[in-house]
């Protein structure tokens, strides 16, 4: 069977629109796992703060810890679709880290003038904080990534 060049052009534009619809369809990550993270970290800086009794804080590192597994094996085992290597582009990955640094950055604002001020678990409150940050604006972050393999699949 022979294709002509037309037409094998025109099946892989069909590809490429259907792979970018499906890269819009899904954002590029589920908002519920950085912010899963989030209170994986603010309930560390809870039972670490000084004072807390050690059988309290093993116990709640090893709750959270088994939390953590098991949202990791979810995400891991229950994604439908995984954008391939070729398709992520370094700006996305970029930004993304940036935004993680950015609610990194928002807990440290919280949490030193807190801490400056003697305030019992500042850390905590700062983590908190970054929670309802990463919560917040996860899912545009996730859609802007999205968007922006998308138009990386289309040539854009």
């Amino acid at each position: 069977m022979n294709i002509s060049p037309e037409d094998a052009a025109r099946s892989l534009a069909d590809a490429r629109t259907t792979q970018a619809r499906a890269l819009r369809a899904e954002p590029s990550f589920p908002a519920w796992f950085t912010t899963g993270v989030a209170l994986f970290a603010t309930g560390v800086t809870f039972a670490t703060e000084p004072g807390t009794a050690p059988a309290v804080t093993v116990t709640v590192i090893v709750a959270l810890t088994a939390a953590l597994v098991a949202m990791t094996l979810k995400l891991a085992l229950g994604s439908r679709m995984r954008a391939h290597r070729s398709v992520i582009e370094r700006g996305a990955m970029l930004g993304y880290a940036g935004w993680v640094l950015s609610s990194v950055a928002v807990a440290f604002a919280v949490a030193f003038p807190l801490a400056g001020a003697e305030v019992r678990y500042a850390g905590t409150y700062g983590c908190l904080v970054m929670t309802a940050f990463m919560a917040a604006t996860g899912p545009l972050v996730a859609r802007w990534i999205s968007r922006r393999l998308a138009a990386r699949v289309e040539g854009r």
